[in-house]
């Protein structure tokens, strides 16, 4: 293998690891800060979480394909910069926060889920929209 072989390589593992690389930062910091708000969570409690997770992704998918049997497809070149999601972890990690610190009850839980999830994917969308914008 040479270096054009590792670059080519390199550069198919960074495209194909945007979007998932994103949220698992969102989940696993805002379940972290959830944690260390509300302790660690039982197994309902996860439950619950993944639940509100799931009901946020369906329901921002809902929105913006306008039903559940849309076929999807995404943005085939995004570019680098729009993978870098700082800011809309930043403002998952806020919102995560802010029910930690607001809902004393298990509702925490899927509510936290249903938050990041729901703030993370618009976030994504509206920094893919502003790379749109800006060309090569």
């Amino acid at each position: 293998m040479d270096l054009h072989e590792f670059r080519d390589a390199a550069r198919t593992a960074v495209a194909a690891s945007v979007a998932p690389y994103g949220y698992t930062l969102t989940v696993w910091t805002s379940g972290a800060v959830l944690t260390h708000a509300r302790g660690i969570p039982t197994t309902v409690d996860a439950l619950l979480f993944m639940g509100g997770a799931v009901a946020g992704f369906g329901s921002v998918g809902f929105a913006v394909f306008g039903g559940f049997r849309a076929r999807l497809a995404g943005e085939a070149r995004p570019t680098l910069w729009s993978g870098i999601h700082a800011a809309s972890i930043a403002l998952a990690i806020g919102a995560a926060a802010l029910v930690a610190h607001l809902v004393r009850n298990v509702g925490a839980w899927p509510l936290t889920g249903f938050a990041v999830t729901v703030i993370y994917l618009c976030a994504v969308a509206f920094q893919l929209a502003l790379s749109r914008d800006r060309g090569p």
